[in-house]
């Protein structure tokens, strides 16, 4: 989910050679709309993936929201009603919890300029495959924002890289000056934790929430405290580079990171330049990552996020038009 325009900035050592669980050349392909960066499960009884599109190489594009069966080759293209007039959907990271037997999911939506201080944070209800729009959320704090998850008594956190979303200087000398946004109904939102290089992926687990950083080292651990805010930060292990956060069945987290920001930048302004790719199973307790997928770029590139479900791991990325579905060994 990191926006590439800082890529420029770092140069770092290529894919080392590693023994990896999933061979690349085993994945199936699937053809979706451009840029499909976030993924996240819809848990009914006949499980399917909920995914966002934009085309972030024109960005001023109006984007999408798909679903896709576990077995299925073909997304389907959510319909999306009730919205106000002239609204126009550019989505970014998502969360899809279920409350009180209805389905509520959250969107992060763009500005239609990259550097902007004037994106949104969209609710729907979804109903079958329909997207029923309910709420538009605004605030000075959703100056740069990434993902969202929604804590299990409706608080809404929101990963943010910028204080500054029109500010260049900010990527150029890499300040640590993103945050994570926290908002309550009826209060209105505050920030709840600071100090992040381009804050990233966000999972909360009861009290318990985990923040990825792209230009800072490892995972961050931090407990909610009674107002929302996020207390009593633990750094935990030294991957960097990293993008979404995702929890397996083995209560691991699955991470994406990408190798070379260079060629990330490269792919992002020349389609046809490939970028190296790796994600790792990473141990909550110890923050350190085994190596779970790796690839050089020439089967998917730039992984945004990386989501395993029932033996199978779905690879989302930042700007092509498809994503992978691996089979994972027990």
């Amino acid at each position: 989910m990191f926006r590439l325009f800082l890529c420029f900035t770092l140069l770092l050592p290529p894919l080392a050679h590693a023994t990896t669980l999933i061979n690349p050349k085993t994945c199936q392909r699937i053809a979706t709309g451009p840029g499909p960066d976030d993924m996240t499960l819809q848990a009914t009884a006949t499980p399917r993936i909920i995914f966002s599109s934009h085309d972030r190489r024109n960005f001023r594009s109006h984007g999408n929201l798909y679903a896709l069966a576990l077995n299925s080759d073909k997304p389907l293209l959510l319909q999306r009603s009730q919205e106000p007039e002239s609204f126009i959907l550019r989505p970014h990271g998502l969360d899809l919890i279920q409350r009180n037997g209805r389905w509520w999911l959250y969107v992060i939506n763009h500005d239609k300029d990259l550097f902007s201080d004037r994106h949104t944070l969209v609710i729907y209800e979804l109903v079958g495959d329909t997207l029923i729009f309910q709420e538009l959320l605004r605030s000075p704090l959703l100056s740069a924002p990434n993902d969202v998850a929604v804590a299990d008594n409706g608080d809404v956190y929101v990963t943010n890289e910028r204080e500054d979303g029109s500010s260049i200087a900010e990527l150029i000398f890499l300040q640590r000056k993103g945050y994570v946004a926290v908002y309550r109904p009826n209060i209105g939102w505050r920030v709840a934790a600071d100090d992040f290089a381009v804050a990233n992926g966000i999972l909360i687990q009861g009290n318990t929430v985990w923040i990825t950083q792209t230009l800072g080292e490892g995972l961050r651990r931090y407990q909610r405290a009674p107002d929302g805010r996020l207390v009593q930060q633990t750094s935990l292990g030294n991957l960097s580079l990293l993008d979404s956060i995702n929890l397996a069945d083995n209560a691991h987290f699955i991470v994406p990171s990408y190798p070379s920001l260079p060629s990330v930048l490269l792919h992002w302004q020349l389609p046809g330049q490939r970028s190296p790719t790796k994600v790792y199973d990473v141990d909550p307790e110890t923050g350190r990552g085994s190596l779970l997928f790796a690839d050089d770029g020439s089967t998917i590139s730039a992984v945004s996020a990386a989501l395993p479900v029932k033996n199978q791991l779905f690879l989302s990325q930042l700007f092509d038009s498809f994503i992978l579905r691996c089979p994972m060994t027990p």
